[in-house]
C-alpha cells in the first residue's frame, strides 16, 4: 500500500459568489453575534469531540497539541514536537502520527511564516469533525443549514491588544449549547482541556519542568487538565487544584492590565506596541523576532512581535499555568486563539509590506543568513512535517505568502471590498490606506491621548499643553520616550524567567514591588536545550554557546503622560524625563521566587531609555511618524578629569586583587591602563573586568560583608558592550550597559580612570568621560581587582596592567 500523508489544505469551501473566502473573526465580536450561533456550537462541538478522542490516537487534541512551535532566535523557528522528546519533557513513547506519514522531528524553519499552515491545520481538523461526524447525526433537511454554517466557519482569533481580557467564552467549565432546538449542557472545550481517559498526562510520556536552578519543579505529568495562573500552594504536586487543573480568568486579567497599572485606559501598552509593530519601517527579520540584528542595533528596531507573543503566554498563563511553559503550552485551549491572533497580525503585516520578505540572494532567490549559526535558510527550505499532498510534497515558505489559498482571510483584510477599488479594478494604495486608517482607530493609543489633549485645550477645557507637545498644521507633535530592554536568553540555562520594572516613589520611600510601581515586564519564554544530560533542542544548543542576545521595546509616553495629570511630572522635555527615570529599578523572578542579584551578570541586561519626536495626524489614514532617530539617554555625562597630582604606579596582574598602599579619596584618582586591547569578537560569552573596590578596614579579608565594588568596568567583547556595576557591601550588582562607541572601537590600547570627588566617581575610557557614579558612604578606593576568562577566548587587554595612582 502507497504512503499516504496528511495533506493540509485548508478549507475550500464556505467561498461567496465571487470566489471570496470567509473571515476569521474576533472570537469576543463573533460569539456575541446571536447570528453566529450555530457556526459557534458546531465549534464547540467539535472542539469537544477532538478533545474526547483518547489521547494515543493520532488525531486526537493530545497529538495535535504535541506538535509545537518552538520559537528560537534569527528569525528562525524549531518545531519541537513535544512527543518525540525525552527525559523531563513531553514524551518518551512515539506518536502516532508516524503511522500517517508525519514523522516529527525538530526542523528549522521561518518564524510565523509557517503560522499560516500550522493553524490551518488545526481548523481543518475541527471542520472535518463537523461535517463527518456532527452533522450527519441531524435529519437531513437540517443538513444543508448545519453545512453552510461549517462551511463559513473559521478559527476565530483572540484580539488581546485591543480586548485585554480572556474571552468570555473561554472563563466558564460548564456551557449551555442548543442546536436545532436541542438544549445540552456540555464541559466548556475553551476553559481547559481534560485528558479524555482519566489518567494524568504523565501515563502519555508528559513529565516535570524544572525552574530557579532546576530546585523547583512543576509536575505537569500529575496533571488530568491544564490550569490557568494557579495561586500560591496550587502548583503542588499533590495538589487538588493541580492535579484537576485549575482555571483562574480573574487572576489572568489582572496580568493583562496590570502592565499599564500607570495608565487608566480600557488597554495601553500592547496595543500601541502592535501599532509600532505594524506602522515602523522594519525588515523581516526585525519584525519577527526578538534576536538583535547586530548590523543594525538600533532602539527603532528593537520592535518586535516575538517579544509581545511571549508576555501574552504569560500573562495568560501566570506562574505555572500550562501556557506559560513551552512544553505543555499548546495543551491550554486558548492558545489557539492567542497565535490565530499572531497568524493576523503576521498578515496585516505582509499586506503592508509585501516586498519584504527574505534578503535576495545571489542566486536570485530570497534567502536569510541566520544570525550566528552560518548555514542560510531560504524560501524553498522544507516545512516538514506539513505536506501539501497525500503523496509527500512538502510546504515551502514562499508557498505560505498567500494566506488565502487556506481558505480564510482576516475583518481588515478584504482588498476586493468596493472602498478599495477604482473603476472596479483593485487600488491598491486606497486598500493600503484603509488599512492603516484600521490599525490607527484600533492600536494608535498615543495618537489619541495626545489629539485628545489638543482637543480638550482648544475647547478651553483642559490645561495647557505640557512642554515637550506642539500643535503642529493637521494635529500634533511632542517627545516620545520608550525603554528598549537587551538580555541574554540563555542567561539561566534555557529556563524561563520573567523581567519586571518598577518606577521607585520620589518621596524617598523606597522599592516596593507593588502593583503602583509597575511599568511593564519582558518574559523570557524559553526552554532548556539539554535535559538530564540530554540534547532536546540542536538548535537552542547553538545559540547557548554563542550567548544570543535579545531584544524587546515598550513605548512609555503614555505612563509619562499619566505622571503629568497626577503632578508627577512637570513636563515631557528630556530633563524632567529624565530626572523622573532615574528612578527605575527592576527585578528579575523565576519560579515565583526572585533571582538574587549577583547572578544579574549573567543577562548581560541593558535598560534602555530613548527619546525621539513623534507626530500624530488628525487623519487616521495618516500613521503616526517618528521624525528622527531615537536618541539614547540619559547623557553619559560632561565630567572634567582631575590635575594628575602627585602620582605613583606599579602592575596589576589578571586574577589578582591588590590592596592601594594609600587609599584615594576626594581629589584623587586611579588610572589603569593596558599595553594592547584585542577587541575581536570571541565565539562565545567573555569578560575582562577591572574593578575599583572599597573593603572595611576592620578585616584584610575580601569577604561579601566587607568587599564593596565602589565602580567596575567590563569589556564584554562577545555583545560590543561595556559593562558598568557597582556592588554595596553585602548585596547584589547593579549594572548599565553600554554600547562599543565609535571612538572606542578604534582603539588599540585602553585607559581606564577614575577620579574620586567629594559626592561622585568619575569614570573616563580613553579621556572620554562616559560615566558618574554616586560616592555612597563617602567610600574611598582601598582595592584594585582584574579578573578575565573563562577560557578559550582570554583576553582582550595584556595580562599585566600598570596602575597609576594619585592622592591629591
Amino acid at each position: 500500500m502507497a504512503y499516504s500523508y496528511y495533506p493540509i489544505v485548508g478549507i475550500s469551501a464556505g467561498k461567496d459568489p465571487n470566489g471570496q473566502v470567509p473571515l476569521r473573526q474576533d472570537i469576543d465580536n463573533w460569539s456575541m453575534d446571536r447570528e453566529n450561533r450555530t457556526q459557534i456550537v458546531l465549534f464547540l462541538k467539535a472542539l469537544k469531540q477532538l478533545h474526547d478522542i483518547p489521547p494515543g490516537e493520532r488525531d486526537s487534541f493530545f497529538q495535535i497539541a504535541g506538535l509545537k512551535i518552538f520559537p528560537s532566535f534569527a528569525s528562525v523557528l524549531e518545531y519541537m514536537v513535544c512527543l518525540t522528546n525525552r527525559g523531563t519533557n513531553p514524551a518518551p513513547r512515539k506518536p502516532k502520527w508516524e503511522k500517517r506519514g508525519i514523522a516529527p522531528m525538530p526542523i528549522i524553519c521561518f518564524l510565523h511564516g509557517t503560522g499560516h499552515i500550522y493553524y490551518s491545520s488545526r481548523h481543518q481538523r475541527l471542520y472535518e469533525i463537523m461535517i463527518n461526524d456532527i452533522i450527519p447525526q441531524y435529519p437531513e433537511k437540517d443538513q444543508s443549514t448545519l453545512r453552510y454554517a461549517a462551511d463559513t466557519w473559521r478559527l476565530p482569533y483572540w484580539d488581546w491588544a485591543a480586548n485585554p481580557k480572556i474571552p468570555w467564552l473561554a472563563t466558564e467549565p460548564q456551557l449551555q449549547v442548543s442546536l436545532l432546538e436541542e438544549l445540552e449542557t456540555i464541559p466548556n472545550p475553551l476553559y481547559q482541556f481534560r485528558m479524555p481517559n482519566g489518567k494524568n498526562m504523565a501515563s502519555e510520556g508528559v513529565g516535570d519542568v524544572k525552574l530557579q536552578g532546576e530546585e523547583a519543579i512543576l509536575s505537569y505529568g500529575n496533571c488530568i487538565a491544564t490550569s490557568r495562573c494557579p495561586l500560591d500552594g496550587q502548583t503542588e504536586a499533590d495538589s487538588k487544584h493541580w492535579i484537576e487543573g485549575v482555571v483562574n480568568p480573574g487572576e489572568s486579567d489582572r496580568y493583562m492590565v496590570e502592565h499599564i497599572s500607570v495608565d487608566d485606559t480600557d488597554y495601553g501598552t500592547t496595543a500601541e506596541m502592535v501599532y509600532r509593530l505594524l506602522t515602523y519601517p522594519l525588515e523581516y527579520a526585525q519584525f519577527s523576532t526578538m534576536a538583535i540584528d547586530e548590523q543594525d542595533i538600533r532602539v527603532a528596531t528593537d520592535v518586535n512581535i516575538e517579544f509581545i507573543h511571549n508576555n501574552i503566554h504569560w500573562w495568560v498563563g501566570g506562574e505555572g499555568g500550562h501556557m506559560s511553559q513551552i512544553p505543555v503550552a499548546t495543551f491550554d485551549p486558548i492558545f489557539w486563539l492567542h497565535h490565530c491572533n499572531i497568524d493576523r497580525i503576521w498578515a496585516i503585516w505582509q499586506e503592508l509590506n509585501p516586498d519584504k520578505w527574505f534578503e535576495k540572494g545571489g542566486q536570485g532567490e530570497f534567502d536569510q543568513k541566520v544570525i550566528g549559526l552560518g548555514n542560510v535558510i531560504t524560501n524553498t527550505t522544507p516545512l516538514r512535517p506539513f505536506h501539501k499532498t497525500p503523496e509527500g510534497a512538502v510546504w515551502l515558505p514562499e508557498d505560505t505568502l498567500d494566506f488565502r489559498k487556506l481558505g480564510y482571510t482576516y475583518p481588515e483584510l478584504q482588498p476586493w471590498l468596493s472602498e478599495n477599488e477604482t473603476g472596479n479594478a483593485l487600488d491598491q494604495a486606497a486598500y493600503k490606506t484603509k488599512l492603516f486608517e484600521s490599525i490607527t482607530r484600533k492600536y494608535g493609543i498615543c495618537r489619541l491621548e495626545a489629539l485628545s489633549t489638543l482637543e480638550r485645550v482648544k475647547n478651553g477645557t483642559g490645561t495647557p499643553l505640557p512642554e515637550g507637545m506642539r500643535e503642529i498644521d493637521g494635529g500634533i507633535a511632542g517627545n516620545d520616550f520608550a525603554i528598549s530592554i537587551r538580555y541574554s536568553k540563555f542567561a539561566f540555562g534555557g529556563h524561563p524567567f520573567n523581567l519586571n520594572i518598577f518606577l521607585e516613589p520620589e518621596n524617598g520611600s523606597g522599592r516596593h514591588f507593588t502593583p503602583e510601581e509597575y511599568v511593564t515586564n519582558v518574559y523570557n519564554f524559553s526552554n532548556p536545550a539539554v535535559v538530564n544530560g540530554e540534547e532536546v533542542c540542536t538548535n537552542c544548543a547553538i545559540l547557548e554557546e554563542q550567548d544570543v542576545t535579545l531584544s524587546a521595546y515598550v513605548p512609555i509616553t503614555s505612563i509619562l503622560n499619566r505622571l503629568i495629570q497626577e503632578k508627577r511630572l512637570r513636563s515631557l522635555e528630556k530633563d524632567d524625563v529624565e530626572d523622573v527615570l532615574k528612578r527605575l529599578y527592576w527585578q528579575v523572578t523565576m519560579g515565583g521566587q526572585s533571582i538574587p542579584e549577583e547572578q544579574w551578570g549573567r543577562l548581560n541586561l541593558q535598560i534602555l531609555v530613548s527619546m525621539s519626536e513623534i507626530s500624530h495626524s488628525l487623519d487616521p489614514q495618516i500613521p503616526s511618524k517618528l521624525e528622527r532617530e531615537p536618541e539614547v539617554f540619559p547623557s553619559l555625562g560632561v565630567g572634567v578629569m582631575s590635575e594628575t597630582g602627585n602620582a605613583t604606579g606599579f602592575d596589576l596582574s589578571v586574577d589578582q586583587t591588590m590592596k592601594l598602599t594609600s587609599e584615594i579619596s576626594p581629589g584623587g584618582f586611579v588610572m589603569v591602563e593596558s599595553s594592547s586591547l584585542d577587541l575581536a569578537r570571541p565565539p562565545s560569552r567573555d569578560f575582562n573586568e577591572i574593578s575599583f573596590v572599597y573593603v572595611d578596614e576592620s578585616t584584610e579579608e575580601l569577604r561579601e560583608s566587607s568587599f564593596e565594588a565602589l565602580i567596575s568596568v567590563n569589556i564584554n567583547r562577545r555583545h560590543r558592550k561595556i559593562q558598568i556595576r557597582n556592588k554595596p557591601a553585602g548585596q547584589g550588582w547593579n549594572q548599565t550597559m553600554i554600547d562599543f562607541p565609535d571612538w572606542f572601537q578604534e582603539m588599540s590600547t585602553l585607559q581606564v580612570r577614575v577620579d574620586v570627588q567629594d559626592s561622585t566617581y568619575e569614570l573616563f575610557l580613553n579621556d572620554h568621560h562616559v560615566r558618574t557614579g554616586q560616592r555612597n558612604g563617602n567610600k574611598n578606593i582601598t582595592h584594585l581587582q582584574y579578573e578575565a576568562g573563562p577560557e578559550p577566548n582570554r583576553i582582550a587587554l595584556s595580562a599585566e596592567l600598570r596602575v597609576t595612582t594619585s592622592t591629591s
